[in-house]
């Protein structure tokens, strides 16, 4: 294979990437690593002459099949697969390269996308909230308030756990009755403007509700700033001793998710119009984002 190929090939990804996300660059990488690869160890297919010769058809197609076929792994298992996600950004990334270089669109076929993922009707979810803000009102436990916050935060505005994790005290309104939060950003692109909404006073009452428990729980990390806080102490990596009232990770509120989806799913089994919510964060969202005021 002639180095210059090879040398174009490495300048097309790095021009190419200009502008886009860090994922993006080495999702580039890695597929102008598997199509040489594919080159280097195919005895019948001859080496590009020319930049545009990696995006010819006659070598796409077959370079497609082998790596979906998991021929072209450097690590894991060999001869595993691609999943449909793989897949999809081998595609992605020849379409960018062929694009660069104002080539028609080299790929042959197309990755059917996930289904859309179905929301909780109303009636279970209300029945989860309900159950939620009753056990926080009869316990008064930290933890159980704190679980009816977050459940009615993520119902009602549809945050994702990295939104839910940057939440901080001064983004909490009880005056105005308003979150204002700062969605995800892109892949590529301005990071979006922060975003204000007013919530509903179960919501309000919910979150007032947790304001007054937290300030016990963050003794040892006063200067903490984050809206949602650890309840217990417990370990960090390294093996140190965290105390409570450290900010919540996007982990953390996935797993205080979960315990509140088992209690629920526990203690409303049997109940007419009750379905067993799922594990999943997002299957909680609303179908419809929520109106900034």
């Amino acid at each position: 294979m002639a180095d210059s190929s090879l040398a174009t090939l490495d300048a097309l990804v790095a021009a190419a990437a200009v502008g886009r996300s860090p994922a993006r660059l080495r999702q580039l990488r890695w597929l102008a690593g598997e199509l040489t690869l594919f080159v280097a160890q195919t005895p019948d297919v001859r080496p590009p002459r020319t930049l545009a010769g990696w995006f010819d058809p006659a070598l796409v197609g077959p370079f497609l099949a082998a790596a979906d076929a998991g021929q072209l792994r450097r690590r894991g298992e060999a001869g595993r697969p691609s999943g449909n996600a793989t897949r999809s950004v081998r595609r992605s990334c020849l379409r960018i390269l062929a694009r660069h270089l104002s080539l028609p669109d080299p790929v042959p076929d197309e990755i059917p996308r996930p289904a859309p993922l179905t929301r909780v009707d109303p009636v279970p979810a209300g029945m989860a909230l309900g159950h939620l803000a009753t056990r926080a009102d009869r316990t008064r436990s930290a933890g159980a308030v704190r679980a009816a916050a977050m459940a009615a935060v993520t119902r009602e505005l549809g945050l994702r756990t990295g939104e839910m994790a940057a939440l901080t005290l001064a983004d909490v309104d009880l005056a105005a009755g308003t979150l204002t939060w700062r969605p995800a950003a892109p892949r590529s692109g301005p990071s979006p403007e922060p975003r204000t909404a007013r919530l509903t006073h179960a919501t309000q009452a919910a979150l007032r509700d947790w304001l007054e428990v937290r300030p016990a729980l963050v003794t040892m990390a006063p200067r903490s700033k984050a809206l949602w806080v650890s309840i217990r102490g417990n370990h960090d990596g390294s093996g140190l001793r965290r105390p409570p009232g450290m900010p919540l990770r996007p982990n953390g509120i996935r797993r205080s998710h979960d315990r509140a989806v088992q209690d629920c799913n526990v203690n409303l089994a049997g109940e007419p119009g009750y379905e067993p919510l799922p594990r999943v964060p997002g299957r909680l969202r609303p179908d419809e984002p929520p109106a900034e005021t």
